[in-house]
């Protein structure tokens, strides 16, 4: 918590459930369409993998020509056609990518609201139609996401929430503490520690591969020499290749520096909220703040081909 700021009579909490029915909606959609997007890849590359490995050997009956690992690699490669098929045709990571970058959009023009920061300012200065503003902000959103795979919001909630209007209300030093909480110091955590999980998750992919690789070598030598037969180099660059395609979905070592730059950033933040004395000085510092997040969400929508912020 801020020192130096006096405390809440009845601290008042702000948090991801009083935000926009729009970022429920968005929100949701994009992490249900990543979960049937990353199932997707899962069934594909084992398809690949599977195949391959019926590939390696013969399994004839005595009383059938029929070879049956020829039947179930073929049987892989009918998995991997209709998951592709799927992926094509209700391309849910459109749906990931987009609902989260719209999601992310709404949350920080909420925060900016509710805080009084730009173009949101609370005070004399603040203009008669900032609520329009902010709903004609939202309202760009719409062309983004409508044609999405949107889930309905649960929500009944207005776009301009209770909440968001009892924190805007807040005295300046109230907000602060607010923002610090449950704006900068929340979001400082989730970056640092989802920064740990990817940097250790890329470690052992890494390690997965050194393995498969040390494996390929060793077979084939053993195929050079005469020890063992069928083509285990061959499986093992498909392993291979499989791993490296979901290293390159997940994007462990781009999201860790990305992620790990962020924390850093908002450590900085939270070290200067204190030091804001007016509305003024507020309303441009909470600007300068949210583009920390814009930064980060900036890379993540560029790595994934997304152009609009």
């Amino acid at each position: 918590m801020i020192t130096g700021l006096p405390s809440l009579t009845h601290p008042m909490t702000f948090t991801d459930a009083d935000l926009p029915p729009l970022y429920h909606a968005a929100d949701k959609s994009s992490m249900e369409a990543q979960a049937r997007f990353l199932w997707a890849t899962r069934i594909r590359l084992f398809g690949i993998i599977g195949a391959a490995f019926f590939g390696l050997f013969a399994w004839k009956f005595d009383s059938s020509p029929v070879d049956w690992s020829g039947v179930l690699a073929a049987a892989c490669f009918v998995v991997v056609l209709v998951v592709e098929g799927f992926l094509f045709q209700t391309k849910p990571e459109r749906t990931w990518y987009e609902g989260r970058a719209a999601a992310e959009s709404v949350k920080t023009l909420s925060w900016r609201y509710a805080v009084g920061g730009e173009p949101f300012k609370v005070g004399i200065d603040a203009g008669p139609n900032v609520s329009d503003l902010f709903l004609a902000r939202l309202r760009s959103l719409f062309d983004v996401v409508k044609d999405l795979d949107l889930v309905p919001p649960t929500s009944s909630q207005q776009q301009i929430t209770q909440r968001m209007r009892e924190v805007r209300a807040a005295s300046l030093n109230d907000r602060k503490v607010i923002y610090e909480s449950g704006r900068v110091s929340n979001q400082q955590d989730w970056y640092q520690g989802k920064a740990k999980r990817n940097i250790r998750t890329a470690r052992w992919w890494t390690i997965a591969v050194l393995v498969v690789e040390i494996a390929g070598i060793t077979c084939a030598i053993l195929k050079a020499v005469g020890t063992i037969e069928g083509d285990l180099l061959t499986f093992s660059g498909v392993i291979i290749v499989a791993i490296t395609a979901w290293l390159q979905a997940k994007q462990y070592r781009t999201l860790a520096t990305a992620y790990t730059v962020t924390a850093l950033e908002l450590a900085s933040v939270r070290s200067k909220i204190m030091d804001q004395m007016n509305e003024t000085e507020w309303a441009t510092f909470v600007s300068d703040a949210e583009e920390a997040f814009s930064r980060e969400h900036t890379l993540w929508k560029a790595s994934r081909g997304i152009g609009w912020r």
